[in-house]
């Protein structure tokens, strides 16, 4: 009993209070307005009296107020009547619209786990549709924080077009809407963008690592553009190397990657929590395409990306990376205390039937 007093008083103060809509507008009109009409239409009667005087006030108003208080009246109960018929009819649209929406949620687990709070129960908390989750956990082939099975990993990655054609199957693609975030190696990340790149719009959060939950990209945009140091070397093979929230270890570069031409992206300001504003990583993922489109017209044929950077970043490069005309690319993992610091890449070949694989580096090691 107590639970449905406390439901029905919390359904009244969202329709008095909170809920915003035209048709709840007309009909608090008429609540706020209904006390004032009656107000309007009493008579006031006052007496006082003792031994030796009698004082009276009253007021009764005429025949001609009382009937505009009745227009009145009928004035405000005809708001109440029809903002509560127009808030049923466009509740009732809106739950047959909701009813069709689908939001999939995938989510990437691997250098931090998130399964205390899951992307798809922040998400819900957003909209008021079905919400269904895809799940992709690399953490079993994780231990300290290095991924020992690089190749197992990318089998579950490459899985995650399937999983979502299944669940997008029966549902019309204006209806599906999806998310997308995770804490996962950068090779992984780069390559579930590529892999995702055309699907519909996507929707991308990243993990706050100060308050331990997900945020949305919700900053503005402070205007911060890559500085660019290219190569003077020419070759068919390059390193771009990109710096966001950290520096990249270009001495581990020069050794790995001997004598290959080095293309350096930077930003002014390297910090982990630059990357919030969804309007400057568009910006950022745009010059990292128009230089790589650069690249292609200086003849190169394969790019070896070495990327240090957030989650949401890494992902948001991977969708922009031109797949039909872009060079072929290998999107590299850092290990800073490992003796080869660029152990593994995820190699993305534009070649007819050949598939993404993990090759392990065979370079100089580290000196």
């Amino acid at each position: 009993m107590k639970k449905s007093i406390s439901y029905f008083i919390e359904k009244a103060a969202d329709w008095l209070f909170r809920k915003r809509s035209p048709a709840l507008m007309v009909f608090r009109a008429g609540v706020y307005l209904l006390p004032l009409t009656l107000a309007g239409g009493w008579a006031v009667s006052i007496m006082y009296k003792d031994t030796e005087r009698t004082l009276s006030l009253g007021y009764q108003s005429s025949s001609t107020a009382q009937f505009i208080v009745g227009i009145c009246l009928i004035v405000d109960v005809g708001l109440m009547v029809l903002g509560a018929v127009w808030e049923y009819q466009r509740y009732r649209d809106e739950k047959k619209r909701n009813d069709k929406k689908k939001t999939i949620v995938i989510e990437q687990r691997g250098l931090v786990d998130t399964s205390d709070s899951p992307l798809s129960e922040f998400i819900k908390n957003k909209c008021s549709w079905p919400v269904e989750s895809i799940v992709n956990d690399i953490r079993e082939k994780i231990t300290d924080n290095v991924i020992s099975r690089p190749d197992v990993a990318l089998a579950r990655v490459n899985n995650l077009k399937m999983s979502l054609s299944e669940k997008t199957a029966q549902s019309a693609a204006s209806d599906i809407s999806i998310a997308y975030g995770g804490v996962s190696p950068v090779p992984f990340t780069f390559y579930t963008g590529y892999l995702l790149d055309d699907e519909s719009q996507i929707s991308v959060y990243d993990w706050d690592r100060d308050v331990g939950d997900w945020r949305g990209l919700d900053d503005v945009d402070d205007g911060e553009q890559f500085s660019i140091e290219p190569s003077s070397i020419k070759g068919n093979s390059v390193v771009l190397a990109v710096s966001v929230s950290y520096p990249v270890d270009r001495q581990a570069i020069a050794s790995v990657f001997t004598g290959l031409p080095v293309h350096y992206l930077s930003l002014p300001q390297l910090d982990r929590n630059n990357h919030w504003s969804k309007e400057k990583q568009d910006r950022l993922s745009g010059q990292f395409l128009e230089y790589c489109k650069t690249l292609l017209g200086q003849g190169v044929g394969h790019i070896h990306l070495v990327l240090a950077s957030q989650n949401s970043i890494a992902f948001r490069f991977g969708q922009a990376y031109d797949k039909r005309n872009l060079p072929s690319v290998s999107a590299y993992q850092y290990e800073r205390h490992q003796p080869v610091r660029y152990p593994w890449c995820v190699q993305i070949l534009h070649e007819a039937g050949k598939k993404p694989s993990v090759i392990q580096t065979e370079f100089k090691h580290v000196a």
